[in-house]
């Protein structure tokens, strides 16, 4: 019977299960061999390490998410309607691929940190709406670095704890209640 060739999809899928239960410094390539019932060597066929693999996940997970987001905004028409569209996306995403969420955050912030920096799409993504907005004089001119860090942290805190159980509030009312704390930082005062 002949055996049939694993695809790098299945490398990936195996490899960011484990990574998200395990930690990517934990787990062995080994490991994602046998999560994927392939042999060790197969995973060295589409990757030179299990960093550049780690790497691979995270982009690929990474390219998900932007593409999602950009869903979202592509009806928007103005900087507030961006907004609102990036804050309803990101929650939607952190909610329905909670497990694509749950690692981008965690490598983010823990093992990939160093190299996810510059490649952080969503958050460049935040920038340039608020950029836009400063432009048409809607936004207040602030630092967007600043301001697109505040609005992440604000993003991530809020679905962190939503997720954990230590807010209990109607859905649709955060994604609300954060987009107006979004708008809040951000525009002019009238």
């Amino acid at each position: 019977m002949a055996r049939t060739i694993t695809k790098r999809p299945d490398v990936i899928d195996a490899a960011l299960s484990l990574f998200m239960r395990k930690g990517i410094k934990a787990t062995t390539t080994r490991d994602i061999a046998l999560r994927a019932g392939i042999s060790e060597g197969t995973i060295y066929r589409h990757f030179d390490s299990k960093e550049e693999l780690a790497a691979s996940v995270f982009d690929e997970n990474l390219d998900y998410f932007w593409r999602y987001l950009r869903g979202y905004l592509k009806h928007a028409r103005t900087p507030e309607e961006m907004l609102h569209a990036y804050v309803q996306g990101f929650f939607e995403f952190s909610r329905i691929e909670q497990r694509r969420y749950s690692f981008i955050i965690a490598a983010h912030q823990t093992e990939l940190k160093r190299q996810s920096r510059e490649r952080m799409k969503p958050r460049q993504m935040l920038s340039k709406i608020l950029r836009l907005g400063q432009r048409q004089g809607v936004f207040r001119k602030m630092d967007i670095q600043l301001g697109s860090a505040m609005m992440m942290g604000t993003l991530m805190q809020t679905i962190f704890y939503l997720k954990s159980g230590r807010i209990a509030v109607n859905y649709d009312d955060v994604i609300g209640e954060v987009t107006g704390t979004c708008l809040k930082m951000v525009t002019l005062d009238k």
